[in-house]
């Protein structure tokens, strides 16, 4: 195997984002099941209408979200099947600010010319 396979992928990352979660499930549960690949530094669910069945989950080291991730993704969780994704921040804020665009020659963006630019997802 050479030294370039080996090296890990620029979208791994410690923050992985989770969907498809049941509106009914509770942080304790989500620490139970993620917790068994590695510490957790932290788990955000999402409460509000836009992110129910949603949440962050923060691991303390890379390889064990890692693990979670390749482990869980797909995994029947309470009767629904987990999507697990490596969080990606730099990728939203790029589709916003395409989102955001105004299709035209001079390339202006919304703020440019007063519109109200997208607001970020927020939990709560």
């Amino acid at each position: 195997m050479s030294f370039n396979s080996r090296k890990i992928s620029a979208e791994i990352n410690r923050i992985l984002f989770v969907k498809n979660l049941s509106y009914n499930v509770t942080s304790e549960e989500l620490y139970d099941l993620f917790g068994r690949f590695g510490s957790i530094r932290q788990i955000r669910l999402g409460n509000a209408q836009g992110t129910k069945g949603t949440a962050f989950v923060v691991y303390d080291e890379l390889q064990d979200a890692k693990t979670a991730c390749d482990k869980l993704s797909g995994f029947n969780f309470q009767s629904r099947y987990l999507v697990v994704l490596y969080h990606q921040p730099d990728k939203n804020m790029l589709a916003s600010a395409a989102a955001a665009q105004i299709p035209g020659s001079n390339g202006e963006n919304a703020d440019a010319v007063g519109a109200t630019p997208k607001r970020r997802m927020e939990f709560s």
